[in-house]
């Protein structure tokens, strides 16, 4: 079975709140270094503007369904669910998505948060009954940057069984890395030629920065 992706979107009601969701987050990042070796990868990020201080996106990576759901039941997560329900934070219910990997490229070793890699969230809808096609696209996009973009240091597409939109997860050593190199690369000129008139609307992107957790951890390269 192909990893897990969780990524969320959390609007807290205050900075106060968010530092309070930080303080939670960070303890479950704590426990699943040490503990959950089935939890790849565990990101609290902030957009890169972070204009209302309210804001946090999660980006998890699970080995299977089981660890996930093994890693719900430990105690610092069942403290957030906690926080979450009684502790009058949130401005709304998180904005969830679970997906699993189709391709991926992993850096061997995962970059640091004290590097400062740009992260990445994209989010692609396709009509109906061509998400098979598009994804044959995407991975070739990942092929090509598996070989030849060192910068890129994780690139993951994913998608939900049964559904119509692709995720990405991508981290990169810089900003200038994501303008200047990925986004003018002749795969991704081919990928957008082979399933653009297939888009449905906008591609969403969101650009964050890391705050806390960790980026990965040692495994294989490419997997597709």
């Amino acid at each position: 079975m192909a990893p897990l992706v969780t990524t969320a979107k959390l609007v807290c009601k205050s900075k106060e709140a968010r530092e309070q969701v930080f303080s939670a987050f960070h303890k479950i990042v704590e426990h699943s270094r040490e503990y959950e070796p089935g939890v790849l990868r565990y990101i609290v990020t902030v957009p890169i503007d972070d204009k209302t201080g309210t804001e946090l996106y999660m980006i998890e990576e699970y080995a299977s369904q089981k660890v996930s759901d093994d890693h719900l039941a430990t105690a610092p997560v069942q403290d957030l669910i906690k926080l979450f329900t009684t502790g009058d934070v949130l401005a709304g219910a998180p904005e969830v998505h679970n997906t699993h990997t189709v391709a991926e490229k992993i850096a061997k070793p995962p970059p640091t948060l004290i590097s400062d890699p740009a992260i990445l969230l994209a989010s692609i809808e396709y009509k109906p009954g061509t998400l098979e096609h598009a994804l044959e696209g995407w991975k070739e996009l990942v092929d090509y940057v598996e070989k030849n973009e060192e910068g890129t240091r994780a690139y993951a597409i994913t998608a939900a069984e049964g559904g119509s939109e692709v995720r990405a997860v991508e981290v990169y050593d810089s900003w200038d890395y994501v303008f200047k190199v990925h986004a003018k690369s002749p795969a991704m000129a081919e990928c957008t030629k082979h399933n653009g008139k297939d888009r449905v609307g906008r591609i969403g992107i969101v650009q964050l920065r890391a705050v806390d957790g960790f980026l990965g951890r040692e495994r294989g390269g490419a997997k597709i």
